[in-house]
């Protein structure tokens, strides 16, 4: 398990998190009113996050895509197939971008190399479900916002890559719930493992390249650009996106 994943425990790089004027010891901050949508509306299909002129309660369709064929396009060839299960053992799920207007297909977001791939999966006889709590991750002011739909909840300073080993951005989802069992330890008590991938990994890196949001035990590095491309936050964040995240929810890191 401690190859997989970016930092030395099985999921990725570690972020340092600098301090910002006014913040409160769990590391939370006040938020702007408004943030816009985080990823734009495909044509001729029923997004699975789509808005209407009268402003629907933003969702998104998480499914269960464990075993599944992906197809390049609805009824197209297939190019490839999802595992059952993560490499960390994790039932798995993924975010429907969107859905074909007959609920058949679903557009997923897929773990696959490099980072931004899609596919097509068949949606019948498959669990998926309909969320409002999302993560949208701010590289450029090294925040990290919890929002219900349209509206921020919450956002934690967080570490982002260093110039060399930047953080990818793109649209990716929680692949994995992990607790590590050592709370003092670099990765904090908690990580969640992200479909994304560092293409920049340090020289002699000896980890994996798996993604992730986890602690540290490093707390003077949160708001800084000190990690091998993860995003770290302090014990108190995890705790609160534990109470909200699950396999599948979207993370929307952006410059």
């Amino acid at each position: 398990m401690r190859r997989l994943l970016l930092i030395a425990i099985p999921i990725a790089a570690v972020l340092a998190l600098a301090g910002f004027p006014g913040q409160h010891a769990d590391g939370n901050i006040a938020l702007p009113r408004q943030l816009g949508p985080a990823v734009r509306i495909l044509p001729r299909l029923t997004v699975a996050h789509a808005t209407t002129p009268h402003r629907a309660p933003l969702r998104f369709t998480l499914i269960d895509v464990a075993g599944a064929a992906v197809h390049r396009w609805p009824g197209g060839p297939v190019s490839g197939s999802i595992a059952a299960t993560t490499p960390l053992g994790s039932h798995s799920w993924a975010w429907a971008l969107a859905t074909t207007r007959n609920h058949r297909w679903a557009h997923v977001v897929l773990t696959w190399k490099p980072n931004g791939r899609t596919g097509w999966v068949r949606m019948a006889d498959r669990r998926h479900v309909h969320v409002a709590y999302w993560v949208k991750a701010d590289l450029s002011q090294r925040l990290l916002w919890l929002m219900r739909g349209r509206h921020p909840l919450v956002a934690f300073r967080a570490a982002i890559g260093t110039p060399s080993t930047p953080t990818p951005t793109g649209k990716f989802y929680v692949t994995d719930l992990v607790a590590t069992g050592d709370p003092s330890g670099p990765f904090g008590w908690f990580a969640f493992g992200l479909s994304g991938h560092q293409p920049n990994l340090p020289a002699g890196w000896g980890g994996g390249d798996q993604l992730a949001i986890h602690g540290t035990n490093e707390p003077g590095s949160i708001g800084t650009a000190a990690s091998a491309g993860c995003l770290r936050v302090t014990a108190q964040a995890l705790s609160r996106l534990r109470r909200h995240l699950r396999l599948g929810t979207p993370v929307v890191i952006q410059r």
